[in-house]
């Protein structure tokens, strides 16, 4: 259990636990299959993830969102709001933790996701970005067929009606690199391009992460980690094709 104490798990349980995720998060908890799981992401209504999850659908009355511990208490709160007469509870069930990565095979995803390419909103990301900054749209972490949720007007405009300005990459540096930091381009000294998403220790040494830079950035230059002149950030290739590519 201690390799997992970075997360935990909210438990919607009830008939409408479904509908209710449903009408909150970015992908399609209706028709998610019983003994599956996916990604997702919850919005504010400007479009900008405030937490993001690995959906379990245990039955069709009881699903269980694993989330990061640090934003997990707030996020729950927050969902609560919205509950109104709808016909469910959530709670905070983390000591599930073990028997869902058991059962579920999520330990394998928890610890590769960076290799993966998958970004798990912690403290430090919260409300900066909307999914497709993070490739959400192309790790199977947002559904476009499903109905309303918040944020979706921003987050489906963003995908059919204009040029995304600012994707994830997969980078390494030999420097320490930590969720929050930002990143600097080598011709634009005065301002930054983005920031590190996530990051772990690279199988060889250094440090791997997901970075969310401008496209503009990742085209040509170089990419730096705290100033123009600090540690040199190197892309590698993506585990996935962008959706938009396909």
């Amino acid at each position: 259990m201690d390799k997992f104490n970075h997360l935990s798990v909210i438990r919607a349980s009830g008939i409408d636990a479904a509908s209710f995720l449903q009408g909150q998060l970015s992908n399609d908890f209706v028709l998610l299959k019983t003994n599956q799981w996916q990604l997702a992401a919850y919005c504010s209504p400007k479009g900008r993830m405030l937490a993001s999850f690995w959906g379990i659908k245990l039955s069709s009355e009881d699903i269980c969102l694993v989330i990061s511990k640090d934003i997990a208490a707030a996020t729950l709160k927050r969902l609560s709001m919205f509950v109104m007469r709808a016909k469910l509870t959530l709670a905070d069930a983390t000591a599930m933790l073990p028997e869902l990565f058991a059962q579920h095979d999520l330990a394998a995803w928890s610890e590769g996701e960076v290799a993966r390419g998958v970004t798990r909103i912690t403290a430090p990301l919260v409300d900066l970005f909307v999914p497709q900054m993070l490739n959400y749209e192309s790790i199977g972490g947002v559904s476009f067929k499903k109905g309303c949720y918040p944020g979706q007007e921003v987050v489906a405009r963003s995908q059919f009606r204009g040029t995304l300005k600012r994707r994830a990459y997969l980078a390494h540096s030999d420097a320490a690199l930590s969720s929050g930091q930002e990143i600097f381009h080598s011709l634009e000294t005065d301002q930054p391009c983005g920031l590190v998403a996530a990051a772990c220790a690279a199988p060889d040494g250094g440090c791997d992460a997901i970075i969310s830079i401008q496209t503009s950035a990742a085209a040509s230059g170089s990419l730096h980690i705290g100033a123009a002149g600090g540690a040199t950030l190197s892309l590698l290739p993506l585990p996935y094709p962008l959706l938009e590519d396909i």
